[in-house]
């Protein structure tokens, strides 16, 4: 039987990107002939950015309609990129554009990246702990290797799409903090501990947006 891919995007304030994604992807999809459906997780305003967290609300919003999740960025439009079904966490955005075409370092894991349903429950998903920017990708790849997984890579290529990055660095520095005392967190912080409230919803064939409270 064919395998369903559910692709979560985390969105905020990036309607310029959204419009141009939205079309980029159902044609790369298509192309590939994937059995889709796209998902944008947009956060009201009012805290700071939660990237893992809206993730973690896309995987729970549609569980069990799907086999597999691209965890997948807004500003990221594949160039050559293989989205097909994969067994094992694999991370896709091995060449973007905004890194030189090469990994910013060796275990980078954000960008794009793939699960099964099993693996992501058996890892309780993302932390909901990450505010603002930085650490949660470096956190579920720990989470891959502590559940006894072996995380892959193909070798995809992203055109990445230009925004003002602003990182306020208490932000960054208190994320970076729950990384290093994070091992010990895995089953009591994730897809065990989400909790958040749809305020939006919008459905069509292959696209649905839902904007929440977290």
């Amino acid at each position: 039987m064919k395998k369903k891919l559910c692709v979560v995007v985390p969105y905020r304030d990036r309607q310029t990107h959204l419009d141009e994604f939205v079309p980029y992807m159902q044609n790369i999809l298509a192309g590939q002939n994937i059995d889709y459906h796209i998902m944008i997780v947009e956060q009201a305003d009012g805290k700071p950015f939660n990237r893992a967290k809206l993730l973690n609300v896309g995987y729970h919003h549609t569980k069990p309609e799907y086999d597999y999740y691209c965890f997948h960025d807004v500003d990221m439009l594949p160039l050559d990129s293989d989205y097909a079904y994969c067994d094992a966490p694999t991370h896709l955005a091995a060449a973007a554009e905004q890194f030189g075409w090469k990994l910013p370092y060796p275990q980078y894991f954000g960008g794009v990246t793939i699960f099964n349903s099993e693996s992501f429950e058996l890892i309780n998903g993302y932390s909901n702990e990450y505010w603002g920017w930085g650490a949660e990708d470096d956190d579920v790849y720990r989470r891959v290797i502590r559940k006894g997984l072996t995380p892959l890579r193909k070798n995809g290529r992203y055109r990445s799409l230009h925004h003002d990055r602003y990182i306020p660095e208490f932000e960054y520095k208190q994320n970076v903090d729950y990384l290093h005392r994070s091992a010990s967190l895995i089953d009591t912080d994730g897809l065990s501990t989400l909790n958040y409230e749809v305020v939006e919803s919008i459905t069509l064939d292959d696209y649905t947006k839902i904007k929440i409270e977290i």
